[in-house]
């Protein structure tokens, strides 16, 4: 299983991407939320302050002040955090991809701030990683560390894999069983290969993904439950809104010219795959979707607009 996780193949290297770029969106609206919070919830308390003029709400001066400044504190705390948020997706990298040499059996990993790690594969400390967060609870990853000398020490570390949201421990064996013979077996080319074709490789290579690729992506992981992705639409369809726009405002990530060199690609290589290789994308991967984007985006829409008008009157 590749997991919808392959930019580019071929017979001298794979091309992966990173564990975050499956679930980029989230964070695209939820900061934008976040920050748009904060200035409702600071104004509300400095409106319990300070207004109606004349009469204000809390006349006292002792807890005037402490709210003036828990509203500041709490302006503050959640602005830096949407901003943090809002930074990392929208003035990042599309993704961060990771490029496995079979000739040289080197492993090249484009880190978030640009720069380049180069480590020999057969060096690599693999294992299976694990992380809690508090959206998605337990995730897991083939995580892979760099040693120091003395075999030990962690220098550092990065992730080759990242199935999905309710990827497991047996997920993380199976891509393992994907991506070991590409690296490892004598027909590991051909073993890839013929799983390859048959799949989607992420459009990716040079470029943005286009907005249609960013629809599939934000629901792939649900895709086994079609009633799963209209009932959750309203979230979903915001993370793919999201992730169209961080998509449209990051940066395309470049490889140095040395390691393009390494790189080369037979003209005639008979095992070369891109996403332009890609078979049609159907009902349910792409237009079923796009009908519970439309849904889950006007329903919040019109849920906002609703609250506003109501509290207007």
């Amino acid at each position: 299983m590749d997991f919808l996780s392959v930019i580019k193949f071929n017979s001298s290297y794979i091309e992966l991407v990173d564990r975050w770029y499956s679930i980029r969106g989230l964070w695209a609206w939820l900061s934008v939320a976040l920050g748009g919070l904060s200035l409702i919830a600071g104004g509300a308390l400095l409106y319990a302050v300070f207004l109606p003029f004349g009469n204000p709400m809390i006349s006292d001066v002792g807890p005037a002040i402490f709210l003036v400044v828990l509203s500041v504190i709490f302006f503050l705390i959640a602005w830096f955090g949407a901003w943090y948020a809002f930074k990392i997706e929208y003035m990042g990298y599309t993704h961060y991809p990771i490029r496995l040499n079979r000739k040289t059996r080197q492993v090249h990993v484009f880190r978030q701030n640009g720069t380049v790690l180069t480590v020999p594969w057969d060096s690599l400390f693999l294992t299976l990683g694990e992380s809690k967060n508090p959206l998605s609870g337990t995730t897991y990853d083939l995580r892979a560390h760099v040693l120091d000398a003395d075999g030990e020490t962690v220098r550092e570390s990065f992730s080759l894999g990242y199935p999905s949201l309710l990827g497991n421990a047996e997920s993380i064996d199976k891509f393992w069983a994907f991506l070991q013979p590409y690296m490892e077996a004598e027909d590991g080319v051909e073993r890839t290969f013929q799983h390859l074709e048959a799949g989607y490789l992420m459009p990716v290579d040079g470029r943005r993904e286009g907005w249609c690729w960013s629809i599939v992506q934000n629901y792939a992981w649900t895709g086994h439950w079609p009633w799963l992705q209209f009932i959750a639409s309203p979230v979903l369809g915001l993370n793919a809104i999201g992730r169209i726009f961080a998509m449209w405002t990051s940066k395309v990530p470049e490889w140095p010219a040395e390691v393009e060199q390494e790189s080369q690609v037979g003209a005639d290589d008979p095992y070369a795959l891109t996403w332009r290789d890609n078979g049609p994308i159907g009902w349910w991967e792409f237009y079923w979707p796009l009908v519970c984007t439309i849904v889950g985006v006007t329903s919040f829409v019109g849920v906002i607009v609703w609250i506003v008008s109501d509290l207007w009157r």
